[in-house]
């Protein structure tokens, strides 16, 4: 008889993790993507890769515990299925030892007790793809729409979490503002300062961008694709902006054949495990409310210094 496995009550004490790739037609080059889940609230983070060597993944982690530490928390057990390239290997392994984190891969061919990594990348997979088709955005812009995604999936509600709370409310203590939320891919028209206009009076005032996303926490900010910067655009992160989010910035209507993330596995681990599992500036209010929200749960936390 199946046993519904108990859940962590410690945020980032248990991490699980999952690569997804290769994709191809990336615009940064980046082939693959990796994610890593807190058991405890299910707030997720994404991370880019060119390559799934051991070295990379060992980087990304670094950076991503980082995070964690800043938090005021500490990661003490890492689960993931049995990947020699990604997770198994010498150079990660180590890594987890030097920090006394304890290795919990899966057995091998039976990615499905990789469970909750793996249906996280398929829920990512399937919001990004629907985004791009919705906007006519093009696949080389994949990496963004799996970052917005992400972003908008830790401020939604889940069945996952008592009260169907987001994973935001659950780590932080407090709901996620979403009135800065906008459409993806939409068209936008950035303001050009006085000092960045080729022509002083007569001169285009506005520059039309494409809606990519948001920039950590804040609600103020936005990350845009300005096609008229450098020889093939570049993405950028502006605050005065106007949204035209009836109006696609691709409003071409060649159909994007190729948007195809891989599947994380056959169908067998869906029934194995329950449905239900599932910049600078920072906003004030939020920014608050997660430093009272870290001292109450850790007095000793670095922000409580």
């Amino acid at each position: 008889m199946r046993t519904k496995a108990s859940r962590t009550l410690t945020p980032f004490e248990l991490i699980h993790s999952d690569l997804c790739g290769p994709i191809k037609h990336s615009i940064g080059g980046a082939q693959y993507y990796i994610i890593y889940i807190d058991d405890c609230t299910r707030y997720t983070e994404v991370y880019f890769l060119v390559t799934k060597s051991a070295e990379e993944i060992s980087a990304k982690f670094r950076h991503y515990q980082a995070w964690v530490e800043t938090q005021g928390f500490r990661i003490k057990r890492f689960r993931s299925d049995n990947g020699t390239g990604e997770y198994s290997n010498s150079v990660f392994l180590g890594l987890l030892g030097e920090k006394g984190i304890t290795f919990e891969p899966s057995p091998p061919y039976t990615q499905h007790k990789n469970g909750t990594a793996e249906r996280m990348i398929r829920t990512l997979n399937t919001k990004a793809r629907s985004m791009m088709w919705d906007a006519n955005v093009p696949i080389k812009f994949w990496p963004e729409a799996i970052r917005t995604a992400c972003y908008l999936h830790r401020r939604s509600p889940t069945s996952s979490l008592s009260g169907n709370r987001s994973p935001y409310e659950a780590l932080y203590g407090t709901a996620p503002q979403i009135e800065h939320l906008r459409r993806f891919g939409c068209r936008v028209y950035k303001h050009i300062p006085p000092a960045q206009r080729t022509e002083k009076k007569f001169g285009n005032r506005s520059s039309v961008c494409m809606m990519l996303g948001y920039v950590h926490n804040t609600t103020k900010v936005w990350r845009l694709w300005d096609f008229n910067s450098g020889r093939t655009g570049r993405a950028i992160e502006c605050s005065s902006v106007v949204f035209h989010e009836k109006e696609n910035a691709h409003s071409n209507e060649q159909k994007l054949e190729a948007i195809v993330f891989p599947n994380p596995d056959p169908d067998e681990w869906q029934e194995e495990i329950p449905e239900g599992d599932e910049m600078d500036e920072m906003d004030e209010a939020n920014d608050t409310s997660r430093q009272e929200f870290s001292k109450s749960r850790n007095p000793i936390s670095p922000l409580n210094k």
